[in-house]
């Protein structure tokens, strides 16, 4: 047999295993990804049956809470309708109160007084589904009942309704109701996170529509797929493959709400499904075909090649044994070659091959060493996380710990009165800990927007000088700095620098300093203009702790930091100097620090380019007339009570006129008829968002002068663009800064003054 045969024999039965393995593997990869998309789908729609439940047991919630009202313990219906008014779900959801006798009382859908429909038409709507005596005489052992899909008599719209009978002293026996209209869980279903080829749909224990993806308009109220309710009724979840009501043939994943037995089906396309999966098989199959073809032609040109090369050997051996010399032969088979000069050259490649390993050996030492060190960095970097957390959660308790007794302290009532000094310590306490907590949150909020290159600056014109004086005469209000001599030295340098970022900056320098140095140590703060190097140079000098010489070069990276002292009430997260650097570079300067060592102190040096002398020439200077305020008219648009009535009384003791709104038309409707120069609304609103208010506000003319500020508890830079796109002046996030809210009111009183 010639050597290209057994050539090709060996590629065959090398080939043969892969073909069939490959094929195997192909068939289970298919399998793979199935289930995969599968498993994706079953686990959306349990996704969304949790949604569905937690929309009904916070409903359930409510009426239970509504249950205890004392207005309707008192039988006073119009207080109880108020309570049950504010307790409604948002648009699409009301509340009824039913007497035993299964009489409406209460319906919040309409005025309270207005004329009910009768028992008799909610008896009717509901024989069928429910036994509204059995509900109220706790058949059910006082549980929750959840109604399929039925249909109102007041609105003649399809509902689902959540019902709580409530038992009362004195044999008085209730049903509360909240009713849900079928768009309601459209609306709570479309916020769930699926592709748009996918069919959501809820549907009620008789197989009926509550709530569907696509076509609602025209499905809601009637009868699913037949197939789909069998499954459906025979297990608890799974899954069939049939075709839509669309006619698609599709994978319909079902699981079942856990409060109301209702269907949560999910079915996605089953070319979607199989897509990535049939994708994955061509291009596997495309690639062993390959390999087949190029191991055929391999084969070929390898014997061809290897059947000249042995027959120039041979001729060689022949010579040889004529005695003769052999002639040079040079093939294209470097084994062959080296056949041939084998004797010549073996003292040559033996040192060459030592070389090679020697190389080799050295290359493996350094992989070696590259993958300990990178063991190690991530063994470091895992020890960082897990003491970020642990100190994470130690400085988010002692503040927490601290509110909550302070306000235990203020619910105390002794026979003789609260003592007003341990009232005024819990409010500074719950003051300060909640400035604390602020403090700590912004600071990770503004560390993932530094890792997201999302922190934006608002640069002004400012001096230096004055923004150091500012935040050490905060520290000194604070009290901060009683227990340290501080001295400030500064002369007036102005940068084009953002002044909130200012403050950050020098205010966890100074801090930094304060925690790290122990009590009665100095601190020195100086600052200087250089006029060669057109720089400001901020230098903050301590006698504290020092810092090693392990820990100097990781100062500046995140959750890194030093040990502060035992008797420091705030401790930290190791992010302050990593932000400090961050901010600093974004204004175009560096910052550096320098310590002797362990208990030799820590000198800091932060270098901002001085403005320019036509920049500086520039700058109007605010003078007296500038500064003051006067008393303005401000609209407040804010549907939490709580909150609004908190922030019209601190307007209000700064002398300002307060106009109160809870809904968005209310708000501006308010401010049609009072014509308010600032209006500080809240985005997120009842029934228009703060977004709708603020643009019918800018489009009346009487209006445009109007500031407008948003207030709101999203703070990330696109909520920023999108409320400066809908109108709005200002944006300011919850927890509002009080004194920042009051610096914008003072700026527009005062201009609104020079305008005159």
């Amino acid at each position: 047999m010639k050597i290209r045969t057994q050539l090709m024999f060996i590629a065959a039965a090398t080939l043969l295993p892969v073909v069939v393995f490959s094929a195997v593997a192909l068939n289970l990869l298919l399998e793979a990804e199935r289930n995969a998309a599968l498993k994706n789908l079953r686990e959306a729609a349990r996704a969304m049956a949790l949604i569905v439940d937690s929309e009904l047991g916070n409903a359930d919630a409510a009426l239970r809470v509504l249950a205890t009202s004392r207005a309707l313990a008192s039988k006073d219906l119009r207080g109880f309708y108020e309570q049950a008014k504010s307790a409604d779900r948002g648009p699409g959801s009301w509340t009824l109160l039913f007497n035993y006798n299964g009489e409406q009382l209460i319906n919040t859908l309409l005025p309270f007084g207005n004329t009910l429909p009768s028992s008799a038409d909610l008896l009717r709507v509901q024989a069928s589904k429910m036994e509204l005596k059995s509900v109220l005489e706790g058949v059910a052992g006082n549980r929750t009942y959840v109604s399929n899909l039925l249909k109102s008599p007041l609105t003649g719209r399809l509902v689902t309704t959540v019902n709580v009978p409530v038992q009362l002293p004195g044999d008085m026996k209730y049903l509360l109701t909240e009713t849900f209209a079928a768009d309601y869980f459209v609306r709570v279903l479309s916020h769930g996170n699926i592709p748009s080829s996918w069919t959501l749909a809820i549907i009620d224990r008789d197989g009926n529509f509550i709530s569907r993806s696509r076509g609602a308009d025209q499905l809601i109220g009637k009868p699913a797929r037949p197939e789909l309710i069998r499954a459906a009724r025979d297990a608890q979840q799974g899954q069939i493959r049939h075709l839509t009501l669309e006619g698609v043939d599709s994978y319909d994943v079902f699981v079942h709400s856990a409060l109301a037995g209702w269907t949560v089906a999910i079915a996605a396309p089953a070319d979607q499904i199989e897509l990535s999966a049939r994708r994955a098989v061509k291009l596997a199959a495309l690639g062993l075909l390959a390999a087949v073809l190029m191991a055929a032609v391999t084969a070929a040109l390898v014997s061809r090649s290897l059947v000249r090369a042995i027959a120039g050997a041979a001729a060689s051996a022949a010579a040889i044994g004529r005695a003769e010399v052999p002639a040079e032969s040079i093939t294209d088979i470097e084994e062959i070659d080296k056949l041939h000069a084998a004797l010549n050259n073996a003292g040559i490649l033996l040192r060459q091959e030592l070389q090679s390993r020697q190389r080799a050996e050295a290359e493996r030492e350094a992989l070696l060493g590259n993958e300990q060190h990178a063991r190690q960095l991530a063994e470091q970097q895992n020890t960082a996380k897990d003491q970020f957390l642990a100190l994470l959660g130690h400085e988010l308790r002692n503040p927490l710990s601290a509110i909550s007794g302070a306000i235990r302290l203020m619910q105390m009532q002794p026979a003789g009165g609260v003592n007003p000094q341990h009232l005024l310590r819990a409010q500074e306490i719950i003051e300060r800990q909640s400035k604390h907590l602020s403090h700590i949150v912004d600071d990770l909020l503004d560390l993932s927007r530094m890792s997201m290159g999302k922190i934006s600056l608002n640069k002004k014109p400012l001096d230096l000088a004055r923004v150091v004086k500012a935040c050490v005469d905060a520290l000194h209000t604070t009290g901060r700095t009683s227990a340290y001599t501080v001295s400030v030295a500064v002369e007036s340098a102005w940068v084009d620098a953002d002044a909130t970022r200012l403050e950050q900056i020098i205010s966890n320098l100074i801090g930094n300093a304060l925690k790290f140095t122990p009590a009665g140590g100095k601190i020195d703060i100086k600052l200087k203009a250089e006029a060669a190097s057109h720089t400001a140079v901020l230098m903050i000098h301590d006698n504290g702790i020092g810092i090693s010489s392990e820990l100097l070069p990781r100062v500046f990276d995140a959750f890194v930091q030093g040990v502060a002292q035992s008797d420091k009430a705030l401790g930290g997260l190791g992010i302050g100097l990593h932000l400090v650097r961050q901010l600093v570079q974004l204004h175009g300067g560096e910052v550096s620090l320098m310590s002797a060592g362990a208990d030799r102190g820590t000198t800091v040096l932060v270098r901002l380019p001085l403005l320019s002398e036509e920049a500086r020439q520039a700058v109007v200077p605010v003078t007296a007339e500038t500064a003051g305020a006067a008393p303005l008219s401000i609209l407040l648009v804010e549907d939490n009570r709580d909150a609004r009535e908190m922030m019209a009384a601190l307007l209000d003791m700064h002398g300002h006129q307060v106009i109160e709104a809870d809904t968005g038309e209310e708000g501006v409707l308010r401010a049609l008829e009072h014509k308010p120069g600032i209006a500080i609304i809240d985005i997120g609103l009842p029934d228009i968002d703060g977004y709708q208010v603020a643009a019918r506000i800018r489009s009346h003319p009487a209006l445009r002068g109007t500031l407008l500020i948003a207030l709101t508890g999203y703070g990330q830079l696109a909520d920023q663009q999108r409320a400066l796109g809908a109108g709005f002046d200002y944006h300011l996030v919850k927890p509002v800064d009080i004194d920042r809210l009051m610096d914008i009111i003072r700026g527009n009183s005062a201009a609104s003054r020079l305008s005159v």
